[in-house]
This record gives C-alpha cells, sequence and structure tokens, in this order.
C-alpha cells in the first residue's frame, strides 16, 4: 500500500528534474571563440617586451675577454684649464695657437684663415674660448679628441638627413547646407530631353511646372596642403639668403655669391653650400623641424547615440556632470552651476577615462555606443577613418525620344553611390606645452530606400531613390593631452510605432483596423562625440595602447550569468 504512492511521487518529480538540468545548462559558460584566441595570443606577444636572441656558447666563449686578464686601471680624466684670454686686433692665426698653448690640445689651422681677433675673456677653458670667438667672428671649428681643425670664412658644403616621407599631400573637409526652391512656371518646349533629379531642370512637350534650383544656405571648407619638402627649402633658403618663388606645386630657390641648396626626397638629404654661421643656423632650424614633425598623435574617439529618457527630452544636461569630473572653462561655457545649453557645443573635460562620462550619460537616457573608432595621425597631418558601405542610387532620369516611322521613347537612368557608415576626420597640431589643437569633422549617415513613381513622357516608372539622415560637426577644439571634448546638442526626433497585433489576422487588410492597434510615440535622441588626443612620445605609450586594445578583447568573452 505504501509503494504506489511514492511511485506516483517520483512520476511527477521526473519532468521537475529535467526543468532544473535545462536550467543549469543554461548557465555553463559558452566557449570562445575560436577565432578571438589567436588574436589574443598576438596581442599579448605585441606587448611583451622583445628579448635578444642567445649566441650559442662557442660565440659567447670567443666574444668574452680572459677572466684571467688584468682590467686596466681607471685614469682619472684631468680638469681643463681656465685662463684668461685678452688680446686686442691681433691676428687670427696667433690666437688660436696662444690658446692651446701649453695644454693637451693640438691645433690645425685652414692656410686660408685670416683676419684680426679682439677679446676679453676671464677663466675660460679652450672649448669655451674657441666657442666664443666662433659666435663673435665666424670661425668655425671641429673637435677630434685632442686636435682641433679651424676652418676659415668661406663656404663650405655639408650634408644634412631629413627623416621625412617624399611626395606631397592634399586633403580638404566640406560641410554644405541646401535647400531647394522653385525658378518658376515653365513654358511650352519642343520634344527634347527631360531630366529629373536633384538640382536639375525639367522641359518637354507643352506647359511644365518649371524647375528648381539649388541654393547653398550655409558651407564652411577646410583644406590643407602639405609639401615638407618644398616648404623646407624655401624656409632654408631664407636662412642663407636666398630667394624662393613657386612655379605650379614645386619651389624654386635663387641663391647669390655661391650659396646652393640641394634636397633629395627619396634619399632623405638636404645638400647645402654656405658660411659657417649660416651652416649653424640651419642646423638649428632643421633640428626644431624635425622634433616637431616627428610628434604623433593616438586619437581615441566615441560615438554615442542616447535616447533621451523623459527628464532630458531638452538635451543632455551637462551640468549634472560636475559631481563626476570637471569641466574646463573655455570661452562661451558658464562657470556657474546653471544649465549647459542643450544647442551644439563643445566641452573640455579634464578626465582621461570614459567610464566617467558613459555612467554620467546613462543617466539622461539609454546609451548606444555607435562606433569606437581609434586613429593615429602625424603633427599637422590630416588622418581620415571611414567605417561604412557604398550603395547606388538613381539620381537622375533621362528620356531620349526618336522619331521615324514610330516615335520611341527610351528612357535612361544615372547612379550615384551614397555613402552610409561612420567617417571621421582629424588633423591634430602639438605646441611646445603638449595643448593638442584639433579639427575634427566627424559624421554619421544612415541611407534609406525610398520607391517613388515618376510620370516621364507618359510613361510611370518606379525608381529606388535615396533618402540620408546625417549628424555631422565641423569644429577645432583646444585639449591638453589626455583630456576629453565632448561635441553634443546633434539632436533628432523619430516617431516609433509600439503597436502590437492579432497573428494573421493583423495582416489582413480589412480585418487589420479591429485586430491591430498602433502606438506612435516620439522618440528624441542625442548624438555625443568624445574625443581623446593622446602624444605618442616613446615606444611605451605604443605598449599601454596594445595593453588597452588586448583588455578590450578580453572583455568580449564574456559568460553569460546564469
Amino acid at each position: 500500500m505504501t509503494s504506489k504512492p511514492s511511485t506516483q511521487t517520483e512520476k511527477r518529480l521526473w519532468p521537475l528534474f529535467g526543468l532544473c538540468l535545462s536550467l543549469l545548462a543554461g548557465c555553463a559558460p559558452v566557449p570562445p571563440s575560436p577565432a578571438l584566441q589567436p588574436i589574443q595570443q598576438e596581442m599579448r606577444q605585441a606587448t611583451q617586451p622583445s628579448k635578444p636572441e642567445r649566441l650559442p656558447a662557442a660565440v659567447e666563449a670567443a666574444l668574452l675577454p680572459d677572466p684571467t686578464l688584468a682590467l686596466p686601471k681607471e685614469v682619472a680624466r684631468p680638469l681643463e684649464p681656465r685662463f684668461d684670454l685678452v688680446v686686442n686686433n691681433a691676428p687670427a692665426a696667433e690666437v688660436f695657437m696662444g690658446i692651446v698653448s701649453g695644454t693637451r690640445y693640438s691645433m690645425l689651422l685652414n692656410p686660408q684663415v685670416a683676419g684680426s681677433i679682439s677679446v676679453n675673456l676671464k677663466d675660460v677653458t679652450v672649448i669655451e674660448a674657441m666657442e666664443a670667438i666662433r659666435e663673435q667672428y665666424g670661425y668655425d671649428f671641429r673637435v677630434d679628441g685632442s686636435r682641433i681643425f679651424v676652418q676659415p670664412l668661406t663656404l663650405q658644403t655639408r650634408f644634412y638627413a631629413i627623416s621625412y616621407l617624399p611626395g606631397q599631400r592634399q586633403g580638404s573637409s566640406e560641410m554644405r547646407v541646401m535647400s531647394t526652391v522653385l525658378t518658376g512656371s515653365g513654358g511650352t518646349g519642343g520634344t527634347g530631353t527631360t531630366t529629373a533629379g536633384t538640382g536639375s531642370t525639367s522641359s518637354g512637350t507643352g506647359g511644365s511646372s518649371g524647375g528648381t534650383t539649388s541654393i547653398e544656405t550655409s558651407h564652411l571648407s577646410t583644406r590643407l596642403q602639405s609639401n615638407f619638402w618644398g616648404e623646407l627649402q624655401a624656409s632654408v633658403g631664407l636662412l642663407i639668403g636666398c630667394t624662393t618663388g613657386a612655379t605650379g606645386a614645386n619651389v624654386a630657390v635663387s641663391c647669390p655669391e655661391g650659396r646652393s641648396i640641394v634636397a633629395s626626397p627619396h634619399t632623405g638629404l638636404l645638400a647645402i653650400r654656405a658660411f659657417p654661421a649660416e651652416h649653424r643656423l640651419v642646423a638649428d632650424y632643421l633640428r626644431a623641424a624635425q622634433l616637431t614633425v616627428d610628434r604623433q598623435v593616438m586619437i581615441e574617439a566615441k560615438i554615442i547615440e542616447v535616447t533621451l529618457n523623459e527628464g532630458a527630452q531638452s538635451g543632455i544636461n551637462w551640468s549634472y556632470a560636475k559631481g563626476s569630473f570637471s569641466l574646463s572653462k573655455g570661452d562661451g561655457l558658464p562657470t556657474n552651476n546653471s544649465r549647459i545649453p542643450s544647442g551644439f557645443f563643445t566641452l573640455g573635460l579634464i578626465t582621461n577615462t570614459f567610464e566617467a562620462l558613459l555612467q554620467f550619460l546613462e543617466t539622461q537616457g539609454t546609451v548606444h555606443v555607435l562606433s569606437s573608432p581609434r586613429i593615429s595621425a602625424i603633427n599637422n597631418q590630416k588622418a581620415v577613418l571611414k567605417v561604412g558601405t557604398d550603395e547606388y542610387f538613381v539620381t537622375g532620369v533621362s528620356t531620349t525620344t526618336t522619331t521615324g516611322t514610330a516615335t520611341t521613347t527610351t528612357p535612361s537612368v544615372t547612379l550615384s553611390p551614397f555613402f552610409s557608415g561612420i567617417a571621421l576626420d582629424v588633423t591634430p597640431q602639438i605646441d611646445g606645452q603638449d595643448n593638442i589643437i584639433l579639427h575634427v569633422h566627424p559624421s554619421v549617415t544612415t541611407v534609406t530606400e525610398v520607391t517613388k513613381q515618376i510620370e516621364i513622357s507618359g510613361l510611370n516608372s518606379t525608381l529606388p531613390l535615396a533618402s540620408s539622415n546625417v549628424s555631422e560637426t565641423d569644429s577645432i577644439v583646444r585639449l591638453k593631452d589626455g583630456q576629453i571634448a565632448a561635441i553634443g546638442g546633434l539632436m533628432k526626433v523619430e516617431a516609433r510605432d509600439y503597436g502590437s497585433k492579432m497573428p494573421g489576422a493583423g495582416d489582413v487588410p480589412v480585418a487589420r483596423i479591429l485586430f491591430k492597434n498602433s502606438n506612435l510615440t516620439r522618440v528624441k535622441s542625442e548624438l555625443v562625440i568624445l574625443l581623446k588626443p593622446s602624444i605618442i612620445r616613446n615606444s611605451g605609450d605604443w605598449v599601454d595602447n596594445a595593453k588597452d586594445a588586448m583588455q578590450r578583447i578580453d572583455q568580449m568573452i564574456v559568460a553569460p550569468k546564469p
């Protein structure tokens, strides 16, 4: 009598036991994608410092000195003697010989060394005296060990190595706001070619409705032309007394008195014939120019779309963020606790991480990170990043009518590519105090297809036309190294249908009214662009960026919560 209830209880528990197994199986971690494992391995190898290969034991034994040999005794270098030098209108050759008299230095004079020198120097060494005379009289010298070679005041040819790419670069960034207006009613025309499209004019047999004209209401254009070798040749030419002139894209240099300058971009050499004082000036200029062009910036950007909640329908209130991080006091930025305007603006945020910014934006609405591009750019050089697709749409329609035994109308269409995606155009400039000026032009473009029925010469044609939704800015911002700039105020409103319907019956045209509920809601969203420039100073900065990228890849492999 007692076994039967136990069997029934076990039968009732079996489905519950199977349900528990299914839930536990859903909590099992998902194995990482096999494509991510080699990526992680390569990133870890990139962040590890390279170790030199160990030589064979026989080679190391041959290179190492005998440990029984006595090490040479370290000889203390004697201090440079100091003396006073007072001469008045003395021959230059005698002055140079007298400077090294009684010292360890030897003096070698060029036979063309001439002229007279008058100096009064106190407590100087040999090298300090030579540098003072060179600075005042222009006699150039070179020290090789304990030997000093003095050159005359004549033209000399020297070669300078410049590390830079050959060629020229040209870039432009444009932003236009166009509008279309009617040009008036059309008259009567003969049979010909009819064209329809954006910014085109229609004509045909009989009275037409007129045409349209595109008017440019706003236009911003930024152009950048980089001709490093031409500009370098012109600048150095001015330092040595040459005149420069532009012949197209090239630079012509005309030098007097035997001076000359020759630039070879492919070999990276600059040959200059000038006086010693001019060579010193050129060397200082090239040293400063090389340091400037070698500077590099890593720009990390985040393009974010924030679907605003009920409390932020007028835009993101950045004044609430002052408790999380500081706002730099730039032009037009309120310094009190008043609300920051929600129109287009640029803020400098004194923080070096994006986490605090993202957490703040989550208090204003739902955050969608559209893209997180990272791009590196040389100082004063434009860099462009483009991620998206190009699709072709109809931008023009024309018909050709042929009259003969029978009238034939042949339509033809014009296709043009439309970009849909994210584009980022940046140009950095770094000054001596590590301030970064960025010209930034980000754009987010969404192109959808709209079907239009157009009647052309009595023929009905269905054409797929492009409808573009563009959000873009063109701005110049000034930041510190590692500081984040926020560009906001780009708001849009769209209608979304959150309705419901009965499956099957809701799709029937007649019964749709009874079995379908439509709930149109206006949704406001704001586009926010965050930019963080970081100056690359050495290879360690590249390793830090590689480690940061590796951490992001590791975060892609996250086990789902049970």
